[in-house]
């Protein structure tokens, strides 16, 4: 089954995100729910979405293909501090958009403190349109939410998809919940491409 993508919706006129998550939580259903104090994750067999308990309209989700399972610290560790260190790899070559957030505690998206946000996006020609970052990376500090997306030609180490979403949410204990949802429906229904720095005012 193809994905139908509803991605970062976080200031969409008319009150389109409202509808659209709405859409999403109807047909994803009950399913399975994780949360801590900063994201709450839902997962069915008809898609997942995430939504932050304080900021609502943060939200994405899926309907269709997507994986999901359970990583201990090391490994979710791991993988994080991999996707950080991608924009200072040759493997930018092949991405046309990244971008990762990484909350370690709760927020407030006016000082930037307990987050990292990172965005890159080329240019039509190619040249580097947008790179944005805001805030501070913890390395050896597990986050208790991170997302990643990606649209690029081919796949990273750690994940599944050249062009997709994954995120991260910390349980008690160490089974943490990791979703991976590639790209695989040719028209993604994206409400933003807009930089960074406007995201988060």
């Amino acid at each position: 089954m193809n994905s139908e993508w509803f991605v970062d919706l976080l200031e969409a006129d008319g009150g389109a995100t409202q509808v659209l998550a709405r859409y999403v939580k109807q047909q994803v259903g009950e399913g399975m729910e994780f949360s801590n104090e900063i994201a709450r994750v839902v997962v069915s067999s008809n898609g997942c979405y995430y939504e932050f308990r304080d900021l609502p309209e943060e939200f994405s989700g899926a309907l269709g293909e997507f994986t999901h399972y359970f990583v201990g610290y090391r490994d979710a560790l791991n993988l994080l501090e991999k996707l950080y260190r991608l924009p200072h790899t040759d493997f930018m070559e092949a991405v046309e958009e990244l971008s990762l957030l990484v909350v370690y505690d709760r927020f407030d998206w006016m000082s930037y403190q307990n987050i990292y946000a990172y965005h890159f996006q080329r240019g039509t020609l190619g040249e580097h349109r947008i790179e944005d970052i805001r805030g501070a990376f913890r390395y050896g500090q597990l986050p208790r939410f991170f997302k990643f997306r990606l649209l690029a030609n081919r796949v990273p180490d750690g994940l599944i998809f050249p062009s997709g979403m994954a995120f991260f949410i910390a349980n008690p204990g160490e089974r943490h919940l990791l979703v991976q949802v590639p790209y695989t429906h040719s028209r993604v229904s994206d409400l933003i491409a807009r930089p960074l720095s406007q995201q988060l005012h």
